[in-house]
């Protein structure tokens, strides 16, 4: 069977994309030989099938004379790009490290014999892709799909308003693959010439138990999850501030995740919340630990205040296990929040108003066993990973 090049932004090292720990087993199921080749090889490395190998390409330094030598006719496409760029250093600077690493990704294949008949498969369309793209430009290879989420899709949340080489990774690449129907239609209008590419693959996520509904709370305190990177797109510091106004019912809280305003909020929380809130920020733990936590710990609610949003995995796991959902409505946040799940909020909504959703929920229905299973059942309709994969690896082999 064909081989699959599968490029990460890091794993299988450190802790983060959790959700490849799900999606490497079943793509070791459907492939015979799969190559990890993350762009950031640094931390831990978790357990992989053993049909699946890592690649570490041992780069020669870049320096700018060895960024000019990759130039070619792949260049031309882009000096358009170049001329617009808002930054045209920072373009520039970025062209030439990308013609760098794309040369030295291709000695990298090379060595492999993973030039011809092989599958390129980037998780990110970022970086990777365009070094992809330069290659498939060349023909060096045949070609290579990708997927999109958020920060890779969605243009306004990076510097500058823009992504660099959009045009040219969308004129190379073979299959786009969009992880909600919000994404779709965003790249559909920004760059309709390309449609014919765009394929919608939802993400998924398992449970394999009828049992593993989250267990009904027996304490008297309704428990609140979250689970992000505390950055500010995630806006953390909302669920904390709308928590500070709520005196009448005692609420537990937990955040998993870590990130550069871990400290800051840890802080505030201390500050902030008054004796009827009970909290903890246990950090970066392993997405199994979060599962197991969802599987015999009981939790009421699952929220999510970010300003911006892919199709959130995290929610998806929380209503894997029957767990109802809070979330404000960007990205596809939609399209998994509903009547069914949970209940979304508008973006700008204000905190003290978050503050007497999060009391009205508390009371609600949402806390009953038939709520909880219609939870359950909406995930394992729309979301159940058996199902969603398949139709992905249904597509690739075509």
């Amino acid at each position: 069977m064909t081989p699959l090049c599968l490029y990460t932004a890091s794993f299988p090292y450190g802790l983060g994309e959790q959700f490849l720990e799900t999606e490497i087993k079943y793509l070791a199921e459907h492939f015979d030989s799969i190559f990890i080749i993350p762009n950031n090889p640094t931390g831990t490395i978790r357990s992989i099938p053993p049909n699946v190998r890592v690649l570490r390409p041992k780069s020669s330094p870049y320096t700018t004379l060895r960024g000019i030598k990759q130039l070619g006719k792949w260049v031309w496409p882009n000096i358009k790009e170049l001329i617009k760029a808002p930054d045209k250093k920072y373009f520039l600077s970025n062209l030439l490290r990308t013609a760098h690493q794309a040369n030295e990704l291709y000695k990298l294949l090379e060595h492999f014999k993973l030039t011809k008949k092989t599958i390129h498969y980037t998780y990110w369309f970022n970086e990777q892709s365009t070094m992809l793209a330069i290659l498939k430009s060349q023909n060096k290879i045949s070609g290579y799909i990708s997927r999109a989420h958020g920060f890779d899709l969605y243009e306004d949340r990076n510097t500058n308003g823009y992504i660099p080489f959009r045009s040219f990774q969308l004129k190379h690449v073979t299959k786009l693959f969009l992880i909600s129907k919000h994404g779709l239609n965003y790249i559909s209008s920004k760059y309709p010439q390309h449609r014919h590419k765009y394929q919608l693959s939802l993400l998924g996520v398992e449970n394999n138990s009828p049992e593993n509904l989250n267990p009904s709370t027996t304490a008297r305190e309704y428990h609140i999850v979250s689970c992000s990177r505390l950055v500010d797109i995630k806006r953390v510091h909302l669920i904390v501030a709308a928590l500070a106004t709520i005196k009448e019912i005692n609420i537990k809280w937990t955040h998993f995740g870590d990130g550069p305003l871990f400290e800051t909020t840890k802080a505030e929380a201390a500050k902030s919340l008054p004796q009827n809130i009970t909290w903890a920020m246990p950090g970066m733990v392993p997405n199994t630990e979060v599962l197991t936590f969802f599987k015999n710990k009981p939790v009421d609610c699952f929220i999510n205040v970010s300003s911006s949003e892919g199709l959130p995995v995290s929610i998806m796991e929380a209503i894997s296990f029957g767990i109802p959902v809070l979330s404000t409505d960007v990205g596809g946040c939609n399209e998994i929040v509903n009547e069914q799940t949970g209940q979304l909020i508008p973006l700008n909504t204000p905190t003290a108003e978050i503050a007497l959703i999060i009391e009205k929920i508390e009371s609600s229905n949402m806390n009953t066993p038939e709520f909880r299973r219609g939870v359950r059942g909406f995930w394992q309709d729309n979301f159940e990973i058996h199902k969603n994969y398949k139709l992905l690896f249904d597509i690739i082999e075509k």
